[in-house]
């Protein structure tokens, strides 16, 4: 007889030791999930003959159900030389589709005058992905939001007899002239035409959420890009609607418009997709209403615990509901799951790596179907047409910087959260197939735990037909109390039997760790009922499967096989993880099956080349004959490159150093000067300026021109100089200005302790530590 314990009141035995036993229990629903078919007016195909699908709960890719993870990157905000290198770091980073905005207002900056050239020139850009195999959706607006000056409305517009964001004629007819522009310069990249656009975005946040126009009078209230009869409805940022929307039909039929011009200039893709949260505007059964999540955002209070991390079914109940559509009838996609946040001057909220990889977990575990960041590289904003006004005039924000904490950051350095989502994409990229049509099963009294619950385990499974993982997340954002959870067992009430995750002990999940579990999982014809350990990716080693697991933080890994589907082999394993721990069965038909797990470390410096596994600490741009390794200051870089004739040998290459000094001089309390060399060094990929400090704003300026900007964080600041290679010959040098701190700055609390400085001694701070210029070095391997 089962045993149906609700996971609130989980049994609790006395073990050998101190700690309890915790058995969690989790029930298979007794009826699979329903997923319809063709309602949706989405899809489309290829002169290839490839086709995209789309049903009520997944997308699929030539019949195979698939999982994209996009990851926002816009090319407007970098320096066109170095697009290339951004969409190879990309790639390494397991994202299968780039989204960018098309921001009206940097194109058509003077009205019927559109700018298409250097580092505006998209389709420059679509072409780099197409040769490096990422897909592309494109977001077209007209409103964009994203920091951008009038959420990318162009100021001209504001002097024109225009009512934004509604069907106006007068507004449509600007609208039409923008979306034959943009389809003129996209024109044979579409998926249709054997390109990479395989999606489209209409307009943003309608009736949700507006940007200040960028004309204004001190002191008055703000005017917001919005119709006049949304404008007391909207809001600054993402959240959820409590207000009534009070024309919600004149949204909807607004969306569908500007679709229909969309299509009709000539922008035609398999997908279109709309902003879905807190109320925004849809349109029905023509575009998946993507989500969106952030952990720390800068317009909630700065000590509010977000939902996030708790799961559920993301489906049935989107994340900032209310929401106008029925989310059983759409995929899951989240857009803007905000790994990282824009630093504004009053919030400067930080994300820790470990959110960012729950969040994640929590969100692929609750049923969501397509994953998506904003942003993932971060970039700098361009400047108004001559130098003049800045692009970036949203209150608060920095004039330049849009690092956004991104996993790659502005000036193209890769950070630690990088690395913690990859583990999920190469997992989502291997195994997407079986976990797309698997649907969110929730255990008991899930809906009782709140965010200040650090006693009960947070997890949930995806299964189909006996078959699944099982998510888990010991991570809550703002809480710096939790506990590790120890004494873990899951019992997993199937239709056919009970399963005990591990079959006999428990495991420990320890604070800030997240892990994916599989059970009932096939390798090939053998039956996998358990791992302890998380699945990462599979690769063909001499003409057999290799599939490669890792062991979360704490988790001790154990593998249980159902030994009637084996031929040869033992029925239970607990390796040692790392490199060594290779071992093999031989399924019940004869295949021979090898099994890696290697540690957490070893997995988050894990990409996939070209069917092989590179375990680098390096940064990897990848290339059809090998790949590049990318290492700031560190001229010594090792590598794991497997299979090859090397095995799991790690192999050591070195290149000569290089020592550039920083030289400076100090103006004044707040000004600095810094003469910048960048010797060319054929191993030598950029140089970065460091600067630690201590201070409110820190200001860089070329030949008098603002270049970059920064707000203080407690981090250094680390500066990119390739892209300042041309303004820098004139007169070789950086000119900086810093704003003392005041120990009474609001956004002081965001930071964490180790970050806040002292203001024992004095009610204001200016200081900088140290000054260095770091060679970025590279080394191409060929295979």
């Amino acid at each position: 007889m089962k045993n149906h314990l609700s996971m609130v009141a989980a049994l609790c035995l006395l073990c050998t030791g101190a700690a309890a036993q915790h058995i969690y229990n989790l029930n298979a629903p007794a009826q699979e999930k329903t997923i319809y078919t063709g309602h949706l007016k989405l899809g489309g195909t290829s002169p290839d003959g490839g086709r995209i699908e789309v049903n009520s709960y997944y997308m699929s890719q030539n019949g195979i159900p698939t999982i994209p993870v996009m990851g926002e990157f816009h090319y407007c905000r970098y320096p066109r030389e170095q697009w290339e290198e951004a969409i190879l770091k990309m790639k390494a980073g397991g994202l299968t589709v780039i989204p960018t905005y098309i921001f009206w207002n940097i194109h058509e900056e003077r009205e019927g005058i559109f700018d298409w050239s250097d580092n505006r020139d998209v389709r420059a850009f679509v072409q780099l992905c197409q040769k490096h195999g990422m897909k592309v959706l494109v977001r077209i607006g007209p409103f964009c939001h994203g920091e951008i000056r009038n959420g990318g409305l162009p100021d001209w517009l504001f002097a024109r007899p225009v009512e934004v964001r509604t069907d106006d004629p007068n507004y449509l007819k600007y609208v039409t002239r923008l979306y034959k522009e943009i389809a003129t310069q996209l024109k044979g990249l579409y998926y249709k035409d054997g390109g990479p656009i395989i999606g489209t975005q209409i307009e943003n946040e309608l009736q949700h959420s507006a940007a200040p126009w960028a004309i204004f009078y001190q002191d008055e209230p703000v005017d917001r890009t919005a119709a006049s009869y949304d404008a007391s409805t909207v809001l600054p940022g993402v959240g959820v609607q409590t207000q009534q929307i009070s024309r919600e039909e004149q949204g909807n039929r607004h969306m569908k418009t500007l679709k229909r011009i969309a299509e009709e200039s000539g922008i035609l893709t398999p997908l279109y997709t709309a902003t879905g949260w807190g109320m925004a505007a849809v349109i029905g059964n023509e575009a998946i209403p993507v989500t969106a999540a952030y952990t720390y955002p800068t317009w909630t209070p700065a000590d509010r615990k977000s939902p996030f991390c708790l799961f559920k079914d993301i489906q049935r109940n989107p994340d900032y509901s209310p929401v106008r559509y029925d989310g059983e009838k759409y995929p899951s996609f989240c857009a803007e799951m905000g790994v990282g946040i824009q630093m504004t001057y009053p919030r400067r909220c930080i994300v820790k790596d470990a959110a960012a990889e729950a969040l994640m977990v929590r969100t692929l575990g609750s049923g969501a179907n397509g994953i998506g960041y904003y942003m993932y590289h971060g970039g700098m904003t361009p400047k108004q047409q001559g130098g003049v006004g800045f692009f970036s005039e949203e209150p608060g924000c920095p004039k330049i910087s849009y690092d956004f904490q991104a996993p790659v950051g502005e000036s193209g350095q890769v950070r630690d959260s990088y690395r913690y989502l990859r583990l999920l994409h190469l997992f989502v990229n291997a195994f997407g197939s079986r976990l797309a049509p698997m649907e969110t099963v929730l255990p008991e009294g899930y809906e009782r735990i709140t965010p200040d619950d650090r006693e009960t385990l947070r997890f949930a499974a995806r299964m189909k037909e006996g078959a699944g993982f099982v998510f888990m997340t010991n991570f809550q954002d703002h809480d710096t109390a939790r506990i590790d959870q120890e004494g873990l067992q899951l019992q997993l009430n199937l239709n056919d039997e009970v399963l005990r995750i591990p079959a006999q002990g428990t495991f420990t999940l320890k604070k800030d760790v997240s892990a994916i579990l599989p059970f009932n999982f096939a390798i090939e014809d053998a039956l996998l009922k358990y791992a302890t350990a998380q699945p990462l990716t599979l690769i063909e080693d001499k003409g057999h499967p290799h599939y490669i697991f890792f062991a979360p933080e704490g988790i001790a890994p154990e593998y249980y096989f159902d030994p009637s589907t084996l031929k040869s082999g033992r029925n239970r394993y607990r390796p040692q993880p790392g490199t060594q721990s290779t071992f093999h069965i031989t399924t019940r038909s004869g295949k021979k099956v090898y099994i890696t797990t290697l540690t957490r470390q070893q997995a988050m410096h894990t990409s996939l080349l070209n069917g092989r596994i590179l375990i680098t600490q390096a940064t990897v741009l990848p290339h059809a004959d090998g790949f590049t390794l990318l290492s700031l200051g560190k001229n010594k870089m090792d590598y794991i490159l497997y299979p090859s004739h090397d095995g799991w040998k790690p192999q050591h290459v070195e290149v000569d150093s290089v020592n550039v000094p920083a030289k400076s001089r100090a103006i004044g309390g707040r000004r600095l000067a810094v003469r910048i060399q960048q010797p060319e060094k054929p191993q030598v990929n950029e140089y970065f300026l460091k600067i630690n400090y201590v201070a409110d704003v820190a200001m860089a300026f070329i030949n008098g021109t603002m270049v970059l900007d920064q707000f203080y964080h407690g981090a250094p600041w680390l500066i990119g100089l390739k892209r300042f290679s041309q303004p820098l010959q004139a007169t070789g040098e950086i000119n900086f200005y810093f704003r003392p701190l005041s120990k009474n700055a609001s956004f002081l609390n965001d930071l964490p302790p180790s970050a806040r400085p002292d203001f024992s001694q004095q009610n204001k701070l200016l200081h900088i530590d140290r000054i260095e210029i770091i060679p970025e070095y590279k080394v191409r391997i060929r295979y």
